[in-house]
């Protein structure tokens, strides 16, 4: 299997060196892999990036070729990986041929043109003292900070959203008909103050709600681990991440057998001291797997950057294969971009702290066949749209939702009672269901009677009630 990170990590560091992947700095491969001709590629400028041309912009819509694009936001820097249709996800680098991908979160108001400037060359600029830089726009967004740049006064979600959509531009700089099909943003953590805050950012890059989802660091994971199991076998991993001088562990495995699949995430904190990193982690790794089988090992964060492994390294990469880089939560939102995008039934659903525990379904007949109807998706986060519809009764003045745990054979029945709902003759009372999450384990459900137009006038009649999951 081809390293996420470009390297994989052997058992000694001349096998590393001598396996590494290569990577291919011209600009006719790059050509080829994109199939473009080698002379209609952008050209790169002193410092070896792509100068952006202006007939080579995104649209969104369903022309054109379609992209899926993944973007990781943490602390000051952001990563972007893309992919189309049929392809795996690429992480996109500022600089041609380099595997540096993180870009500086920064946006500067060029002085004397009036333009605007992104990234390192942001930095650049306003180093020289020929523009006005702000930076780290992602947590100063979520404060809801504003900064007057130049005349105007910027909300920093507004500098942010210039960021993205620049940066969803850069995904697909070298195509000159792309279709922006979903976008996903991953970030470390999520709460409701971050999600509304992204909205509004997606709202202002004039993205539908439908085009651009959130998701936090463990569900980035999810997607890229899943994604790996081949021909439907999905074999536990794991993933250490050295961060901010702190240790964690994640093993996403599976459970008991279902469809379909449910995965979940174990997650192990460590104290870890630099001075005795080698010992400390060749302890640590033991006490993590125990008498588990992991296959795989991802590590990410700065952290492991430094070559300190030795014999922790050696221990590590015992009976397992072991990966090393920090694109992988930005593959894996450009994984759930995709799986976003699928009308296919899911292989595997991850439940974790924002997604909804448990299926809510309506029993309903469907062209003279009975089948369920469902309004809810267990593992799909609460802040995400979800499906309403209508039904017509038959001769019922009550309505059955079932609630169901993917894992679960059993069902149970929430009935919800309509009453003083006006007496009519049999299917002719017709209702609107809207469905309203409020967190991952309690749906608000509000029912409509809209009767069948002028035949039979609805009454207008709203019920309320709360579903607990």
């Amino acid at each position: 299997m081809r390293s996420i990170f470009g390297n994989v990590l052997r058992r000694n560091a001349r096998e590393r060196c001598e396996r590494a992947l290569p990577y291919d700095r011209s600009k006719a491969k790059c050509a080829a892999f994109l199939g473009m001709p080698c002379d209609e590629m952008p050209e790169s400028d002193a410092n070896g990036r792509f100068l952006m041309d202006r007939r080579l912009g995104m649209e969104t819509g369903d022309s054109g070729k379609k992209i899926y694009v993944g973007i990781d936001l943490d602390g000051d820097v952001a990563m972007v990986s893309f992919s189309y249709e049929n392809g795996e996800p690429e992480t996109v680098s500022p600089f041609t041929g380099s595997e540096i991908f993180s870009i500086p979160m920064a946006v500067c108001l060029k002085r004397d043109e009036g333009g605007w400037a992104y990234g390192e060359e942001a930095r650049r600029i306003a180093k020289a003292g020929l523009g006005h830089c702000e930076e780290r726009l992602f947590e100063r967004a979520c404060r809801g900070e504003q900064v007057q740049m130049g005349t105007k006064l910027y909300a920093l979600s507004d500098l942010l959203a210039m960021f993205l959509k620049k940066m969803v531009t850069l995904a697909g700089r070298l195509g000159p008909k792309i279709s922006l099909s979903q976008l996903v943003i991953t970030t470390r953590t999520l709460d409701a103050g971050v999600i509304e805050m992204l909205r509004e950012v997606a709202g202002a890059m004039q993205l539908t709600g439908a085009q651009v989802h959130f998701i936090d660091y463990k569900q980035s994971f999810f997607y890229y681990g899943s994604a790996q199991a081949k021909n439907g076998a999905f074999h536990d991993m794991g993933l250490f991440e050295y961060h901010a001088r702190k240790l964690q562990f994640w093993c996403l495995e599976s459970g008991k057998r279902s469809r379909p699949q449910l995965l979940s995430i174990r997650e192990e904190r460590y104290g870890f001291e630099a001075q005795q990193a080698d010992e400390l982690f060749a302890q640590i790794i033991p006490q993590a797997l125990g008498k588990q089988i992991v296959t795989m090992i991802y590590l990410v964060g700065d952290g492991f950057e430094s070559g300190w492994m030795k014999e922790s390294l050696k221990l590590l990469c015992q009976g397992r294969r072991v990966f090393l880089g920090k694109n992988l939560f930005s593959k894996g939102a450009c994984y759930a971009a995709k799986c976003y995008d699928s009308k296919k039934t899911p292989e595997y659903v991850y439940i974790g702290e924002h997604e909804m525990k448990s299926n809510v379904s309506l029993k309903v007949y469907e062209r003279g066949n009975l089948s369920f109807y469902t309004l809810v998706t267990a593992g799909v986060p609460w802040f995400e749209p979800h499906k309403g519809c209508e039904v017509i009764l038959d001769d019922l003045t009550t309505i059955d939702f079932w609630i169901q745990r993917p894992d679960s054979r059993e069902a149970r029945i929430e009935a919800v009672e309509l009453a003083a709902l006006p007496k009519r003759e049999k299917r002719t009372s017709r209702i609107a269901i809207d469905v309203k999450p409020c967190s991952d384990h309690e749906v608000k459900l509000t029912l409509t009677d809209v009767g069948l137009g002028e035949l039979v006038p609805g009454s207008g009649k709203k019920w309320e009630y709360e579903l607990l999951l």
